[in-house]
């Protein structure tokens, strides 16, 4: 599956600061990823009407039955206005149960770093990942 590419919500100011959240989600089994999508179809739709929302992407592997989020808000407020909207409260409560641990990383940056790339992304998970491992 291609990534779904950075689509922009708003046009700030080159020197605004984002709050910016890049996640990664594994599911235990191939079976739950028509239903994951489905839920991904719904969430866009959310994002589509999100104050604060300035942009977002998705990315999959699905042979590895993971996806990558990334996603910059003007601030933190907003993020957590969305997280517990639905329909993304009810897509977490549903797909919850048919996923592994999940990795979510937070960091600022301004409008001019945006987008952020999906080296960047993976590299900032990779780094929460083997500390929370011990490594």
């Amino acid at each position: 599956m291609p990534p779904l590419p950075w689509t922009s919500r708003v046009t700030l100011q080159p020197d605004t600061e984002c709050t910016v959240m890049g996640s990664r989600l594994p599911l235990r089994s191939h079976r739950s990823i028509p239903r994951f999508l489905l839920w991904t179809l719904r969430i866009r739709r959310q994002l589509a009407d999100t104050t604060g929302l300035v942009g977002y992407a998705l990315d999959a592997d699905l042979v590895a039955k993971t996806f990558w989020t990334v996603s910059a808000w003007t601030g933190r407020p907003e993020l957590s206005g969305f997280d517990r909207g639905d329909p993304h409260a009810a897509a977490k409560r549903a797909i919850g149960p048919v996923m592994l641990p999940t990795t979510f990383v937070f960091w600022s940056c301004t409008a001019v770093d945006l987008p952020v790339s999906w080296d960047e992304v993976r590299r900032r998970i990779d780094a929460v990942e083997v500390k929370r491992s011990g490594g």
